[in-house]
């Protein structure tokens, strides 16, 4: 175990997760706002035995208790207890090997934490606490940072299905979400964290549904360890994306051709990633993969507004007449195809897309090179 006989153990967790757990740059190591958020969710003596936990590049890669105790100071039965206390909170994923054996995984940032605290969609005043905590501008800077500062992107837009052409629906890079949750192994289910804050914070609902966040394969198997979510069928999952879809929600995943863990249905009033967007507070491409965009036949269109008002990122405008398109801002998601009554919205694909990776473990050894680079920058 490390050596925190001489240091404060907070400020030590702090600092070894705040690059890999985070993605924080060098000038803004063991954070006091991470350190608060640290103090109020874990006692000295669990703040130790996870810094005798691995941090590993990729999310959801696991380590055994065997692996961990043989670095550890603490007892082996001792450390058992006070890791599995830590993970009947949500606070680390816990599952067992395929040969059995008990093991853990830090929780990172998009992959646990902080969702952790509002995936459950109860509003309890520890969730309070903790919204008011990320509230600070160290970590609202730091998260921002953490997806826009590297040039591969964690995650994808998925445009809903009725929008992509049929000849693409076996062509790189469109699967499409129903594709994805037949490939899952497990799924489960959770509340919107970004909603169920929205709503502490503003005291009032965006106005769409909180449970239509799907995890997917380990992921899955982490929250319903941790009982933050439930397990459900395909055709249960299939049913939030078609209740999303009514809703106008935007499909997002892991930017990966394989194994991906998130199915995210955002809008543009209170998600992460769409409402930046639709403010203009971060330019698409530094935030987003998107494979496709928006082009209107001028000749059928009546322009009814129909796709204007739909429009999650607010990209479409009607001028003269027509619906005209920013596809600087288009994140080509297709909510609005299937509304046109003149059927005059299809979706094309870029024309430079991004590099998607081929597994979930290689997109994020892709990220953390990427990162380490900017480090040495």
């Amino acid at each position: 175990m490390s050596d925190a006989s001489e240091q404060d153990v907070y400020s030590m967790l702090a600092r070894l997760w705040s690059g890999p757990v985070w993605g924080w740059m060098d000038h803004m190591p063991g954070g006091e706002s991470f350190q608060k958020i640290l103090k109020e969710n874990l006692s000295e003596e669990e703040a130790r035995a996870l810094l005798d936990v691995p941090v590993k590049p990729v999310p959801l890669d696991f380590t055994t208790l065997d692996e961990i105790a043989a670095e550890s100071s603490f007892p082996r039965e001792e450390l058992e207890r006070i890791l599995d206390g830590i993970a009947a909170r949500g606070l680390l994923w816990t599952r067992k090997t395929e040969d059995g054996k008990k093991a853990y995984a830090i929780l990172k940032s998009g992959y646990g934490f902080s969702q952790t605290f509002y995936w459950k969609g109860e509003k309890t005043p520890h969730a309070e606490r903790m919204l008011e905590l990320e509230r600070d501008r160290e970590l609202v800077s730091a998260y921002r940072d953490f997806h826009t500062t590297v040039a591969t992107k964690a995650y994808r837009y998925v445009p809903t299905t009725e929008a992509i052409d049929p000849q693409w629906q076996n062509v790189y890079p469109t699967d499409t979400i129903e594709r994805v949750i037949e490939k899952a192994t497990k799924i489960a289910l959770v509340h919107c964290p970004c909603r169920v804050s929205y709503e502490m914070r503003k005291g009032k609902s965006c106005g769409h549904s909180t449970d239509v966040c799907v995890k997917l394969n380990s992921l899955a198997e982490a929250v319903i360890n941790a009982g933050l979510a439930r397990e459900i069928s395909r055709e249960e999952a299939l049913e939030v994306m078609r209740k999303a879809d009514r809703e106008g929600l935007v499909h997002f995943t892991d930017n990966a051709a394989d194994g991906m863990l998130h199915i995210c249905n955002c809008c543009g009033d209170a998600c992460w990633n769409v409402r930046p967007i639709r403010l203009r507070q971060v330019p698409r491409d530094m935030l987003m993969a998107t494979y496709f965009l928006r082009q209107t036949d001028e000749d059928r269109c009546t322009g009814c507004e129909t796709c204007a008002e739909i429009c999650p990122v607010a990209a479409v405008k009607i001028e003269d007449g027509v619906a005209r398109v920013d596809i600087d801002w288009c994140i080509g998601c297709g909510v609005c195809v299937p509304r046109c009554p003149s059927d005059a919205i299809r979706l094309v694909e870029k024309e430079k897309k991004p590099v998607q990776a081929a597994s979930f473990a290689e997109l994020h050894t892709r990220i953390n090179e990427e990162r380490a680079a900017r480090r040495k920058q």
